[in-house]
């Protein structure tokens, strides 16, 4: 099947909006799932793909590990959080962008499927990511095949916040944080925008969807593992690398957390997709020059593991 053309690719698997009120969630999963496949180019063969349970929060969740060819054993991984708004997204929707991930960086991936609101709010998804990480970092390294001192964490939009939020509360344990157009708080979601960063894939209106699914209450968006940007000690931090879309309305809050870490000085490097959406790391079939910029990426992944 081809790939629909973009924005029509949206309105075909119904993901104008996919965050829409909390009761449209088990709809617009499914939607995202469906879409998944189409939108991305296929990714590159790996040495193995494997399904395993790892301890989340309260019990334990899904998990999947990508190992490349040549890939060291004991070797370098990257813990990966998912995007979604906290509400939408799975092992599934993101399995072409960690396999291009694990390919093209020459390090094992391990991804998370962790709890989603509104079924599980804040903070289910923090705790499976934290107990999740702990144990890749203690008893799980040996399954793994992970280095526990060679480890990153990396993930798109909300799950970049969770990447962010990891890298603050496991600081020395991090060598490397990729955060990808993250969504890094969660208390100033009205600011003035031109109308031209208000996407598809994220708006105002979707934002504020994902604080009704997410907080039981709104005022827990001040909490540092809502709003990782609200941050005040942010020295010592592992060395980052934050992508940026033009095109979304999380780009200001991409900038000022890129600022705030070079200013306690911290190593940042920054990237800005231009004239791209939101999402656009997993839409390589229907965007030009996403797939290089993903590649790209990867590679900073993989130099980021090697130091």
């Amino acid at each position: 099947m081809d790939a629909p053309a973009w924005p029509e690719a949206l309105t075909k698997f119904g993901l104008q909006d996919p965050l829409e009120p909390a009761r449209a969630a088990p709809r617009m999963r499914e939607a995202l799932r469906n879409a998944a496949p189409h939108m991305d180019v296929r990714a590159p063969d790996l040495a193995e793909v494997r399904d395993l349970t790892v301890p989340g929060g309260t019990g334990e969740i899904a998990a999947r590990l990508y190992r490349p060819n040549g890939a060291d054993a004991p070797g370098p991984c990257t813990f990966f959080t998912h995007g979604g708004g906290y509400v939408i997204g799975d092992l599934e929707t993101h399995d072409s962008l960690c396999r291009r991930l694990a390919a093209k960086s020459g390090m094992r991936v391990l991804a998370i499927d962790y709890r989603l609101a509104p079924e599980h709010p804040w903070p289910a998804g923090v705790e499976d990511a934290l107990a999740a990480f702990d144990w890749l970092v203690g008893p799980g390294a040996a399954e793994v095949g992970a280095l526990p001192d060679r480890i990153a964490v990396a993930g798109d939009s909300a799950g970049g916040g969770l990447a962010a939020i990891l890298a603050q509360t496991r600081r020395m344990q991090i060598c490397f944080q990729l955060l990808i157009y993250p969504l890094l708080q969660l208390v100033e979601r009205r600011k003035p925008k031109p109308k031209w960063l208000e996407g598809h894939l994220l708006s105002s209106f979707t934002l504020d969807q994902v604080v009704r699914a997410y907080l039981t209450d709104p005022a827990q968006a001040v909490e540092l593992s809502v709003s990782p940007l609200l941050n005040p000690d942010l020295a010592g931090l592992p060395p980052a690398h934050i992508i940026a879309a033009e095109l979304d309305p999380l780009l200001d809050e991409g900038q000022a957390y890129r600022d705030l870490l070079l200013a306690a000085g911290n190593t940042v490097s920054y990237a800005l997709g231009k004239a791209l959406p939101h999402g656009y790391f997993n839409l390589t079939a229907v965007l030009p020059g996403a797939k290089a910029i993903v590649d790209e990426t990867a590679l900073i992944l993989g130099d980021g593991l090697r130091r």
